[in-house]
């Protein structure tokens, strides 16, 4: 299952992942814990309604205040799905606390991998792309596997603080 010599890449989601994110959903669930990046919870049996949600996400069309964000997938040359990343836009009032510009997560069976380390670089190399100079990056401050992850990558601890559920957060910057 791990093999970071293979070649990795960042796609958006296409018609042809409906199976694999069909997949990956259903073993998250039954994995536990929270699915991130949060468009993720947004699949409701409806593929093609998804990609439409998502598609309209990262244009800024019907969600209200909240800002703009494109969802990735980590895939191996195979093109199996390993992750998942959401780059958003810009920062506005509420992830400027929680959230940042990126939110990743891995697919439970590939976790213990590195897969978390790749798929943050990745991430950052598209935000530079964007024009994201500095890239803030939070974590629950009890989640030590993704604090390694942000660490590994050149993150630099801000500081602490609660997010809207009272969960205690790390905010790191990240220049890219």
């Amino acid at each position: 299952m791990c093999n970071l010599k293979e070649q990795y890449y960042l796609t958006e989601p296409t018609m042809e992942d409906e199976e694999a994110m069909k997949l990956l959903i259903t073993k998250w669930k039954e994995f536990g814990g929270r699915m991130n990046p949060g468009l993720l919870k947004r699949y409701n049996t409806d593929y093609r309604e998804w990609l439409q949600c998502i598609e309209d996400w990262s244009k800024g069309i019907n969600i209200g205040e909240k800002v703009p964000q494109t969802l990735f997938f980590l895939k191996n040359r195979e093109g199996t799905i390993l992750g998942a990343t959401s780059l958003r836009h810009y920062l506005n009032h509420t992830n400027i606390v929680a959230g940042g510009h990126v939110a990743y997560g891995i697919c439970p069976e590939y976790r213990g991998c590195g897969y978390g380390k790749l798929i943050l670089n990745l991430a950052l190399k598209k935000l530079s792309e964007m024009g994201i100079e500095k890239t803030l990056v939070t974590c629950d401050t009890d989640n030590i596997e993704s604090q390694k992850v942000i660490l590994y990558n050149g993150g630099v601890l801000e500081n602490q603080t609660y997010d809207e559920d009272g969960i205690s957060i790390n905010r790191y910057w990240i220049d890219n």
